[in-house]
């Protein structure tokens, strides 16, 4: 029963896409050139993307990664958009955030990285008491770069299917291929850290529950885009019961894909309530 209900969620999932595709065909001559997102404005605006791996049973988790998280989300004024992959014998893990945690296959836990503009990830394994601010200093230094692309980000509840419209924009001319992913996370979860030195104890946020489409790293923009392009995405998730639905929010995540891996290019958040 469970195997029928998922795959029935991914063919509406799939339809719905398909129907958007199928609506910008109708549109307009300008909608069609401006890649179905006229009139939206999308700032030239970088944010660094913090990819974290933790897990509750992880003592230096507890006394360094989570904290440092803390540290980043109150000091770094909307800079850095943060996704925690909670990993290992976790109750907050899943398959996604193991196919998350895949792509970079850190030594151990914890293990950061912070990555923005294609630059390579800034990989921090393991932990002090310095993490926070070293983190927050490698969040800054790339929240200060010039954006190649960015996206917007519109959200809305459909028949129990959390719907997130990413229109999108380049500022330049780039070469490589180019893909949007999306995440569903869960702030507020209440689950007992071990050594936990953070200021709000046992309670989780920015927690990875479900990625958009069937690929962690999303679905293709194309290649060699030229400047001024644009798209438009639907990312859209299926709402489950237990989730708090004012506890969701979505990150969309435009990645690189090159000789040597994918890159992060940019990334923007919404909350969902």
């Amino acid at each position: 029963m469970k195997k029928f209900f998922k795959t029935s969620m991914a063919i509406l999932v799939g339809l719905s896409l398909t129907l958007t595709a199928c609506k910008k065909d109708d549109s307009s001559e300008e909608n069609k050139n401006n890649g179905g997102n006229a009139g939206t404005v999308v700032p030239q605006e970088q944010k660094s993307t913090v990819i974290y791996f933790g897990g509750t049973w992880c003592p230096p988790c507890g006394a360094y990664g989570k904290p440092a998280k803390e540290q980043i989300k109150a000091q770094t004024a909307g800079k850095a958009v943060i996704i925690s992959a909670q990993v290992g014998n976790d109750p907050m893990t899943n398959a996604d955030a193991n196919s998350l945690i895949g792509i970079f296959n850190p030594s151990g836990v914890p293990a950061m990285y912070i990555g923005a503009n294609e630059d390579p990830f800034v990989a921090m394994i393991g932990g002090s008491t310095s993490t926070g601010t070293t983190a927050i200093g490698h969040v800054n230094t790339q929240a200060a770069k010039k954006a190649k692309v960015n996206a917007v980000l519109s959200v809305k509840e459909v028949d129990g299917i959390l719907v997130c419209t990413a229109e999108g924009k380049f500022f330049e001319d780039v070469t490589g291929e180019y893909f949007i992913s999306g995440y569903l996370l869960e702030d507020k979860l209440d689950y007992a850290q071990s050594s936990d030195a953070s200021v709000e104890k046992n309670i989780h946020y920015n927690v990875l529950r479900a990625k958009f489409g069937t690929s962690i790293t999303g679905e293709t923009l194309g290649s060699d885009l030229k400047k001024d392009a644009t798209f438009k995405k639907e990312l859209n998730f299926f709402i489950q019961p237990t989730f708090k639905k004012e506890n969701l929010a979505v990150v969309a995540c435009i990645w690189k894909k090159g000789a040597s891996g994918f890159t992060m290019s940019n990334s923007s958040y919404i909350h969902f309530k």
